[in-house]
Parts: structure tokens; sequence; C-alpha cells
């Protein structure tokens, strides 16, 4: 397994609290610059949005996918159960009929992301959920690619966790109510 010694000790310490994390396309540019061919398809198969079927790459890469997978499941039969509906459609399996639900925390963490008060805290709850499997996969990796791919997937999640903007939240909250108002008080006049 190739090390990355240099390219490992330039990195930036990131916690979930970083706010200026570079971009993700910005370490993939410069990891490009000291990776092999393969290694660098491999951090670059690394997706925070797992496809519904796993796709072949590096047993780390197949974790992610397998814990987002298990995540988003959980999070399917927690909302069927609180609309008193069928998950069964869309809960997401593999080949052997796994849905990946079995891992520890999982319930726990789609339950408690329900019970938040708003959907920003009920985010910030399965974004630390994904921060801590992360860090539990960079255990034992130092300086090679495996240690890459779960950079690159937690400056994913940082990218996105910057999408969530509580005032902009707000307004287009307020946006929406007002369009619907508008829209009912129109229909009544109309009556």
């Amino acid at each position: 397994m190739n090390q990355y010694y240099f390219l490992v000790a330039s990195l930036p310490f990131l916690s979930r609290d970083s706010d200026r994390a570079s971009p993700p396309e910005e370490f993939l540019a410069s990891a490009r610059e000291h990776l092999t061919p393969r290694d660098y398809t491999a951090v670059c198969s690394a997706r925070i949005d797992a496809p519904v079927e796993l796709e072949p790459g590096p047993p780390v890469v197949t974790k992610w996918q397998r814990f987002e997978r298990g995540l988003r499941n959980e999070l399917v039969k927690v909302r069927a159960a609180r609309l008193g509906a069928d998950p069964a459609e869309h809960i997401r399996t593999d080949e052997a009929g796994s849905d990946d639900t079995d891992q520890t925390g999982l319930t726990d963490t789609a339950r408690e992301a329900f019970g938040e008060e708003s959907p920003l805290s009920g985010e910030d709850v399965l974004g630390r959920a994904r921060w801590e499997f992360l860090t539990e996969l960079e255990v034992g990796h130092f300086f090679d690619v495996d240690r890459l791919v779960v950079y690159y997937l937690k400056l994913q999640l940082l990218a996105r966790k910057r999408l969530f903007n509580r005032d902009d939240g707000e307004r287009a909250f307020k946006a929406a109510t007002d369009r619907i108002m508008n829209d009912y008080y129109q229909e009544q006049g109309d009556l």
C-alpha cells in the first residue's frame, strides 16, 4: 500500500466545527499531483451521497456506503412509523437482502434526528453521526489512501454543512408561507 507522507502531513486539521476548510475540489486537485492513478480513482469514488447500489471500490469506501445506506434506511423506518406507512418499498438492500441497519447506533441516531425541534437540528445530529463514523474509519490509517478517502469525505460533509444557513432557511420558510397564505386568500376571494 502506498504511503503519502508529504500530502497527509500538509493537510490542515479538520474538525466538525471547521469553518474554513478547503472545498473538496481543491483537495482533489492537490491530491491528483501526489497520488497514483489508482489511488486517485479510489479517493474520487468516495461520495457522501452514497449510491443506492454499492459500487465496487476500496474497503473503506464500501464501509462508508454501507453505513450511509444503513442510516438512510433507518430514517425511512422512523419516517414510515410516524406516518403509519409500510417502509418496505423505500428500503434499499444489497444482493443478499441486507439493509445495513444492523450497525450499532443507527436506530438511535435516526430517532434522535427526528426528535429534534427543527430540520436543521436534525441534520446536525445526522452530520455528527457521520463525522464520528468517519473518525472511527481513520483509526490505524496514518499516511495511506484510506486516510485520504476519509479526509475527502469529511471535506464533503463540511461543504454540505456550509449550505445550511439559518437566515437563508428562515427567509425561504417565510417566502413559502407567504405564498401559501396568498394563494389561500386568493382562493377565498374567488368563492
